[in-house]
């Protein structure tokens, strides 16, 4: 993917960047599957990219969400830097992602694959369930009323207790949406 594959419109939105890609370089032995690109993503905005197979769109997504390090260049999530931060800070900083193929646990329901995403919950540590039972429980109906307010948005909310696996292919890319937005 060359850099002028991005070419940024200049929508009239105020605010500072979301995300901030400079000059993203990413190769594989001597092939550049990313080359210089740069992209800016403002609130408000939705940005597509499209290209054929090859042409380095899901290197660039590795790139952005943290799975894979940049050769060169420089990314911000609300202009903080972030090249050579892990996934799990990124999510932390916002930044969440999706895959082509979405893997929803088959047998839990809906509602439980989206309560999933969040992250630092008391109830994954063993001693808040016993030393603070209360606060874990208040947590916990947090969460699921958030997880539900997510599968309304993604318009699953009537299939909320219905086990993940009755689902079709973009019902389930809707789960997985519900559940990085949960993150």
């Amino acid at each position: 993917m060359s850099a002028d594959a991005i070419s940024p419109q200049n929508a009239n939105f105020a605010s500072n960047p979301i995300l901030e890609a400079k000059g993203l370089v990413k190769r594989f032995g001597g092939i550049a599957a990313v080359d210089g690109v740069s992209l800016t993503v403002r609130s408000g905005q939705i940005r597509g990219l499209i290209g054929p197979n090859g042409a380095g769109k899901s290197t660039l997504f590795d790139l952005l969400a943290g799975e894979q390090r940049p050769d060169d260049g420089a990314i911000f999530l609300q202009a903080r830097p972030v090249a050579s931060a892990a996934p799990h800070q990124r999510v932390r900083l916002g930044l969440g992602r999706t895959f082509q193929i979405p893997r929803p646990f088959p047998a839990m329901s809906l509602v439980e694959n989206v309560m999933l995403g969040a992250q630092g919950q008391l109830s994954e540590a063993i001693l808040p369930n016993w030393l603070l039972p209360r606060q874990v429980a208040a947590m916990e109906r947090a969460l699921f009323d958030r997880a539900m307010a997510l599968l309304d948005f993604v318009t699953l909310a009537k299939l909320a207790h219905q086990p993940a696996r009755i689902l079709s292919g973009g019902q389930r890319k809707l789960l997985e949406l519900a559940r990085a937005m949960m993150a």
